[in-house]
């Protein structure tokens, strides 16, 4: 026993020994690569051949001392031997070099004390790997994967990059054309997510690096998300898999929020979808194709199912529709509700109040008791359209214009001087709307 203790604590004193005298050489080389990396100004000519032997030394003898080898060895592989050379095969090898620093990174190296760097470290190889043609598609896999490790916490950097390999992929014949439109939902939920984030932190360069991200997307995705090329792309999908319900979900959304909801694609893949699996979802999209066709009977119907969405975003756009049906068909009051249902569930949503303007404005010839009831409808709508804009700013153009037209429709102050009304006095507006204003003049 005593011998048997004696040869294990003879073998550890043995490792550490060779380990010592290991670390020793290590930082013996470290210390000279170093010296010459921190005078050197990265461009392949002026690159010291001792650095490059030395720092190739220490990343075969031993990778795992220190991280900083690795990510010398970035630039070092990158600059002072990638780029160094004309000859197309030993290129390929330096760039092989390249990947085996990365992934040295990622297995010596995964975390930070501030947590995992796997999906940093693949974004970053994946970003030094689209300069070389030849590595598109390793380029493709680190950035997809970078993404799918890091998903809300994703560079912004590789975000976009990650963006362009799936284009050059398509480009190549590597990818169906509809994971572009696939990951352009996916990468927009992200840079939208950190837009809110970094809104509410007042991060102002992080909003603006995740703002500009979010506007490259949209300008990439152009050339492939206009309509016809959308029902081009998802037609094949469609007629090879119509009974796949996440397909035909994945479809419904495309081509809703792209606003082609008028192609037959659109109306077979709602309709299928209802029937296979209905909801309040699938009731929205048969619901909205139905309003694009001016079928405000069926529409109704499957918009009121539509309501009932556990997405609030869905079932508040199913109350404007609804609304909007109404403002159509004279139902001033029950538009008025539905607008009013959109308010409960989206209070910073300014759309429902200029909709209740609009209702207001619409209904003077059922409020015409007297010749200054008529005209007071449009107090009531400029009340609403102000009111749109302070809750929502992205209105302030189109209230503001909706302002100045209904404002011309004012009374005048001889309409109004025999009912005794004078500007600024309190108004009592009755008929179906019931609200108080403000009396105000027009000067036409």
């Amino acid at each position: 026993m005593k011998l048997r203790n004696f040869l294990i604590l003879g073998a550890v004193i043995c490792m550490s020994t060779l380990a010592f005298a290991q670390n020793s050489e290590c930082d013996a080389d470290i210390s000279v690569y170093r010296e010459a990396f921190k005078q050197w100004d990265g461009k392949a000519s002026t690159a010291n051949p001792t650095m490059i032997s030395s720092w190739r030394k220490v990343f075969l003898t031993c990778p795992s001392y220190k991280e900083r080898t690795l990510t010398d060895g970035v630039k070092i592989v990158n600059n002072a031997l990638v780029r160094s050379t004309k000859d197309e095969a030993l290129k390929e090898k330096y760039i092989d070099t390249l990947v085996m620093v990365y992934e040295a990174r990622i297995q010596y190296f995964p975390k930070t004390k501030t947590g995992n760097q796997v999906g940093n470290i693949k974004g970053r190889m994946g970003i030094d790997l689209m300069a070389y043609p030849s590595r598109m598609e390793q380029a493709y896999y680190a950035l997809k994967e970078a993404i799918e490790i890091d998903e809300n916490n994703t560079n912004y950097a590789f975000i976009d990059a990650y963006f362009t390999t799936i284009i050059n992929m398509v480009k190549a014949g590597k990818l169906d054309e509809s994971v572009i439109l696939d990951e352009y939902s996916h990468l927009m939920d992200i840079a939208e997510f950190n837009i809110n984030r970094y809104t509410e932190e007042s991060n102002e360069k992080l909003l603006e690096n995740f703002s500009q991200t979010k506007a490259n997307l949209e300008g990439m995705v152009q050339p492939y998300a206009n309509c016809e090329d959308l029902v081009r792309i998802y037609q094949k999908k469609y007629d090879a898999d119509p009974e796949n319900v996440e397909l035909l979900n994945k479809i419904a959304t495309v081509l809703s929020a792209r606003n082609c909801d008028k192609s037959d694609l659109y109306l077979s893949v709602a309709i299928k979808l209802h029937r296979l699996n209905p909801s309040p979802e699938s009731a929205y999209f048969i619901g909205k194709r139905y309003l694009s066709d001016q079928e405000y009977a069926k529409a109704t119907s499957y918009l009121l199912e539509a309501t009932k969405s556990q997405d609030v975003k869905s079932a508040a756009q199913a109350y404007k529709y609804l609304a909007q049906i109404m403002l159509k068909e004279s139902k001033w009051e029950q538009g008025r509700a539905y607008a009013r249902k959109a308010i409960e569930l989206d209070k910073t949503d300014g759309e429902p109040y200029m909709i209740i303007g609009y209702l207001y404005a619409s209904s003077g010839k059922d409020c015409s008791a007297n010749p200054l009831q008529a005209k007071s409808v449009f107090w009531a709508a400029v009340d609403k359209f102000e009111q749109a804009k302070r809750v929502d700013p992205s209105l302030a153009s189109k209230a503001n214009e909706m302002i100045r037209d209904y404002s011309k429709m004012f009374p005048t102050s001889e309409d109004a001087f025999f009912y005794n009304v004078f500007e600024g006095d309190e108004y009592q507006i009755e008929c179906w709307i019931n609200e108080t204003t403000k009396a105000r003049f027009s000067n036409n």
